[in-house]
């Protein structure tokens, strides 16, 4: 067999003259970092020589410790020889044998009666144990967990006969396990299979082959059983780690029998002569042999994996019909050329030319521009390669950063010397109550974190961020949630990693339809933009001595407005964890902890309210952790309200919290019912003008009722846009305006004219929609109109009632003309019929003022005496509906589509033509009131069945937990009306007439108010009003016996919360101040958490980035130029192909032209280098945020 000798352990000065003089680098001590790599697919983006520059802040790798290195080892090792029981297990649980679950949740023997089971069963155990132990990686070895599923299925078939049916079906099932585990991989080996110990510590090819030269498969797997322990042992007497890797480390050496020694465990088992299948790679279905341009069929010397996968960018459709949801992998989608929105193939042949908030920098986004691509995406884990032994190691299991570190004196944990292995004089201590403490992979128990780590160097771990009182005092509170769990307390921190001021703006749609709260008659406007501060709390554990980022929370804190400083409120807006917390049964005690505790300090600081949106993730999103563990379960909506209500009910036992309500009905229910029952109203009466506005709800950045707000608004105005098409062929014959047809509101009579008087004319034509650009090829369109109009959109503003006044809407026609004679040169057929419609549009004004003449003595029958007549959907005019002596307008309108013109029609929505009268029971104008008597319809609707339904036990908010929390914001709803969901976007759905009741629909006016987007939010509130929670953080002004006890309870909780200090200015972390930058660096650097072993790279390299904000690889670079990425970054789309091996078969070329061979290189370029690119199909748009000016 031919061998490659296994390198001498040797001296820091010796390895020095070992390295080549191109490769000779500064190789730092157990206080530095492990230096250099070879990264792979991520050449281009490494620091070279400038890596150790004064400019680059350093970043010590926590691995340099060898202690903490051989914990680390065990770990990932240990975790990957468990995770092909967790899918088995996952295949029990839900086995068809496996009836209602009954063997996954403990045996309740007392419930059951079984009195006799506690003597039989000794050591009872159950599948929902098995699943929590193996999450947390409890298990010391994957027999060990094996042997406890079999002891589930042992334990049934000892207690039940054997004609029992659970007996026979734990017999089953213990047959189908023993069968599965035999197409299982056999287990890795530990540190402990490749330790060869001699007198002088050094390791020979001989001794690891003389230790078991004849070892049959039975005697192996018994020993690998016995092996796998991984009790990590302690610093003192424990062998070195360059004996656990000098077998594993040598990948370049081949055997006669075929087997492949890149495989430390292949190697391994060729020595003692057992015959060992390969290793499956976890990339993909490419066979039992995989090697791609990344791996080239190396196996890590750390995990002992092969070619490992990431996740790719997250894509989600915007389309009406996904509503959020995650583009599959393998799909066709489109893609904006700004990368903020994406479609799916089934969304997108539904797409309007323009699309809905397409707004941006002044520029719109046409469907025709949207880019083809292939979500295909395969991105597998970076590598580097040691100098010494040109072994393969994962970056993530290196903890390597390759943007700090040279690439060219790294050294895997194999080739390293000794010299740390060495405790440091005085490192030995005892325990006491400031002692850190850190779980350990195989272990329920936490241990002293000077047993596991060899030095005393200070690396960038969470104690290191600055503290302040709100993130003590949490950090306090939840220690005591966990003091009952021994020294588990000791493993945890919590810091405030982010604390600055933000601000939104406030939509148009919002400041236009909503009004601010003020003691005086007049409409005061929402401001254009709100100022808060924003917090972003993380907790922390020591795993396995390295830090885990394991929840996060992203809060707002709004300080009022100038004149009410009283309003003072904070929402929580994103909540986001992971299950590698331990004790896991304590989990959800201590994230409730972390949101009372942080509540407690809000009123502390004189905050008065807080409120909450229950909002789950789509499933395959994130709020804050990128990529979650694929055992840990999206919650439903139902999950996530239970877990509030427990949380709430906590808070409300504490004291903190005084009373819960639902949105509705603490800022629309009181509203809502005054509009429904106040009549239509008249110039005369004083408080016309508040009536027609609501007050604004609190103004939150991200809260639903303005995204829904604004969505209703985007809604109504494209439905109403489609009123004539440009396909339509008018023939205009209208007569006089007849005084019987008249609305009794201005503005639908100004929108009627529009329709059936302006916009049926032919010289309407180009102006009855925007103007697609696009489609025509104006590419400097919208450079040259800053504002483009249409009489479309002016129509659409009329019915809902948007323009203030006559001379608003005179404006915009203008505005209309003149855009068309700017963009146009004179003489043009479009400047032509702009001034031919504008001068129609002139004489049907003034007809319809001459109209308004009869009943009012002020005007002078030209509409400029008008102009001040207001345009509310709610300003009424006495008109007579008894003249009947003028002409009604013909309309013919005929589609062009149809040859003989037989498809001829009122209108293009099948509506008359004609204006209604107020007082018809029937629509008020055409397209005008549709949406408001669905309104109407469905709140009287729930209005009914509240009447009809069975008053229940009222519940006392104060004693009864979370049933009284959950009724509180359920009100006086039935369940049945409720929903936890959000409205579906543009649902074509018909409406069944017969789920209404009939005397309800009798009693609805269909008249559409001024407050009608106001209702429309207030209805969706309504359907979701168990999903929003507004709570008072406040005591009465007169108490009850029970509330005092509260307020004695909340004065003893937040008693040693110590704010004095909290004016002080925290660290500025600019990549935490926004989730969005923060999940978008995650992405990008492939920081995911859906491992323990990522998790722990993700957190060390997030902690540096937080620590230095200006560090490379925080902004993205261009790897063709080397700027800055601003606005979009162009990704090069990589997928993984295998290398062919066959003689005489010609290597595959890429569409580029390069060789498969050839290691994936990744690309990001800027916008000008990737205008010069050939293949652009290849590059998919991700927008950035990130900029340095940000930082």
């Amino acid at each position: 067999i031919k061998r490659h000798r296994l390198s001498r352990l040797v001296s820091q000065d010796q390895l020095a003259s070992k390295v080549p003089k191109n490769k000779k680098s500064k190789i730092q001590d157990d206080e530095g970092a492990i230096d250099g790599s070879t990264l792979g697919g991520e050449r281009s983006m490494r620091v070279e020589s400038s890596a150790s520059s004064s400019d680059v802040p350093q970043l010590p790798n926590p691995l340099s410790d060898s202690g903490i290195l051989r914990t680390h080892i065990a770990a990932v090792r240990l975790e990957a020889d468990l995770f092909p029981i967790r899918l088995l297990l996952s295949r029990l649980m839900v086995h068809s044998q496996n009836r209602k679950g009954i063997f996954n949740q403990p045996v309740d023997a007392e419930a059951l009666g079984l009195a006799d089971y506690r003597r039989i069963v000794t050591r009872p155990m159950d599948l929902g144990t098995i699943k929590r132990r193996l999450h947390a990686v409890a298990y010391q070895s994957r027999q060990e967990a094996i042997e406890d599923i079999r002891l589930v299925f042992r334990n049934a078939m000892l207690y039940n006969p054997p004609h029992h049916p659970v007996h026979i079906s734990a017999k089953e099932l213990l047959v189908y396990f023993d069968r599965c585990c035999q197409g299982i991989d056999p287990c890795l080996p530990g540190p402990s299979d490749l330790e060869a110990r001699t007198a002088g510590g050094l390791v020979s090819g001989d001794a690891v082959a003389s230790s078991s030269s004849s070892v049959t498969e039975e005697t192996a797997s018994a020993a690998t059983t016995e092996s796998r322990a991984l009790t990590v042992p302690g610093p003192t007497g424990s062998s070195s780690t360059a004996e656990c890797f000098s077998v594993a480390t040598r990948n370049s050496c081949s055997m006669q029998d075929g087997t492949n020694a890149s495989c430390p465990r292949s190697a391994l088992a060729a020595r003692r002569g057992i015959r060992m299948p390969k290793r499956r790679s976890s990339i993909s279905q490419h066979g039992k042999s995989h090697a791609c341009q990344q791996c080239k069929g190396r196996t890590c010397s750390i995990c002992l994996q092969g070619c490992l996968q990431h996740e790719p960018a997250l894509l989600v459709c915007f389309g009406s019909n996904c509503a959020g949801s995650r583009i599959r992998k393998g799909a066709v989608y489109y893609i904006t050329k700004d990368g903020s929105h994406q479609f799916c193939d089934r969304c997108y042949p539904g797409l309007p030319s323009t699309l809905v908030h397409s707004v941006q920098n002044g520029a719109l986004r046409y469907k025709q521009e949207l880019l083809k691509r292939k979500n295909d995406e395969e991105i597998a884990e970076d590598w580097i390669t040691c100098i010494e032994c040109s072994g393969g190691v994962h970056l993530v299991c290196a903890m390597h950063n390759g943007f700090v570190h040279d690439e060219s004196s790294y050294l895997c944990p194999g080739c390293k010397t000794s010299y740390s292995d060495k405790l440091d004089e005085g490192s030995e201590m005892e325990a006491n109550e400031d002692t850190v403490y850190s779980f350990l992979s195989g272990s329920d128990d936490p241990v002293p974190l000077h047993t596991i780590k060899n030095s005393c160097s200070r690396v960038l771990d969470s104690d290191s961020l600055p503290e302040c009182p709100v993130s003590m005092f949490i950090q306090e509170k939840v220690k005591n949630v966990m003091k009952h769990s021994a020294n588990a307390s000791k493993t945890i921190t919590i810091r405030v990693i982010s604390d600055c001021k933000r601000e939104f703006s406030v939509p148009k749609a919002v400041r236009r339809y909503f009004r601010m709260a003020s003691e005086s008659n007049d409409v005061v406007t929402p401001p254009p933009s709100v100022q808060y501060r924003q917090k972003a709390i993380a907790m922390f554990q020591k795993i396995d001595g390295l830090d885990i980022c394991v929840f996060c929370m992203y809060v707002q804190e709004y300080n009022g407005r100038a004149d009410d400083p009283s309003d003072k409120r904070v929402y929580i807006a994103y909540i986001d964890s992971v299950e590698h917390f331990r004790p896991r049964e304590l989990r959800t005690q201590v994230f409730h902890e972390i949101l009372i505790a942080y509540l407690a300090t809000a009123r502390e600081r004189g905050y008065r309210a807080a409120q909450i949106w229950a909002c789950p993730p789509s499933r395959g999103n994130s709020f804050v952790f990128w990529n979650h563990p694929s055992s840990q379960r999206t919650p439903t909506t139902e999950r996530l309200l239970a877990w509030y209500h427990g949380a709430l009910s906590r808070a409300i036992d504490f004291g903190v919290v005084t009373d819960v309500k639902s949105l509705y009905e603490s800022h629309f229910e009181e509203q809502l019912r005054e509009i429904s029952d106040s009549p239509a109203q008249v110039p005369s009466r004083p408080d016309a003008h508040l009536k027609e506005r609501m007050i604004c709800p609190p103004l939150i950045d991200g809260d639903f009722w303005i995204e829904e707000a604004v969505r209703i608004h985007h809604a109504e105005i494209a439905k109403h846009l489609k009123v004539r098409s440009q396909t339509e062929v008018c023939v205009w014959n209208v007569g006089q305006i007849s005084d019987r047809n008249l609305d009794a509101c201005p503005a639908l009579q100004v929108a009627s004219m529009l329709k059936d008087r302006v916009m049926t004319h032919p010289s309407s034509v180009p102006f009855r929609r925007p103007v697609n650009a696009a489609a025509m090829k104006l590419h400097n369109y919208h450079k040259i109109i800053k504002n483009p109009i249409d009489l479309g959109t002016i129509y659409s503003r009329c019915l809902l009632g948007e323009y203030h006044e006559l001379k608003n809407v005179v404006d915009d026609v203008e505005l209309m003309v003149s855009n068309a004679k700017t963009f146009n040169p004179p003489g043009h057929i479009v400047s032509s019929m702009a001034t031919e419609i504008l001068g129609l549009f002139y004489a049907e004004l003034n007809a319809l003022t001459n109209a308004w003449k009869r009943y009012s003595t002020d005007g002078e029958g030209v509409w400029e005496s008008y102009a001040d007549t207001s345009m509310s959907l709610d300003h009424l005019i006495e008109v007579d509906s008894v003249n009947a002596s003028s002409t009604q307008p013909i309309v013919l309108v005929e589609d062009d589509r149809s040859s003989d013109g037989s498809r001829s029609h009122s209108s293009s929505d099948g509506l008359s033509s004609a204006p209604l009268k107020a007082d018809n029971n029937e629509a008020i104008s055409t397209d005008a009131s549709t949406a408001e008597g669905k309104s109407l319809t469905k709140d009287n609707q729930l209005d009914s069945r509240k009447a009809k339904s069975t008053p229940s036990k009222v519940l006392n908010i104060l004693t009864d937990g979370p049933e009284a929390v959950m009724q509180r914001l359920a009100g006086n709803d039935p369940k049945d009306t409720l929903s936890s969901r959000k409205p579906f976007k543009n649902s074509n759905k018909k409406r069944r007439r017969s789920s209404l009741d009939s005397d309800t629909v009798a009693e609805v006016s269909n008249r559409r108010r001024q407050s009608w987007l106001c209702e429309e939010v207030g209805l969706s509130i309504r359907r979701m009003r168990t999903c929003f929670f507004s709570c008072s953080l406040l005591p009465n002004d007169e108490m009850s016996e029970t509330e005092h006890q509260k307020l004695q309870a909340y004065r003893s909780y937040v008693s040693v919360f110590r704010g004095d200090d909290e004016a002080r200015d925290l660290r500025g972390f600019s990549l935490a101040d926004t989730r969005s930058a923060l999940l978008e660096l995650s992405q990008f650097r492939n920081f995911e958490f859906d491992t323990l072993r990522r998790a722990k790279y993700s957190t060390a390299m997030l902690l540096y980035h937080i620590h230095h904000s200006n560090a490379p690889g925080t902004i993205p670079s261009c790897t063709s130029c080397g700027g800055t990425i601003t606005e979009v970054r162009w990704h090069k789309v990589k997928k993984v192909s295998e290398i062919s091996e066959a003689k005489g078969v010609p290597r595959p070329k890429t569409a580029s032209g390069g060789s498969d061979r050839q290691p994936t290189v990744r690309e990001d370029l800027c916008a000008s280098c990737y205008a010069t690119r050939q293949y652009k199909d290849f590059f998919i748009p991700i927008p950035v945020s990130l900029s340095s000016q940000s930082m």
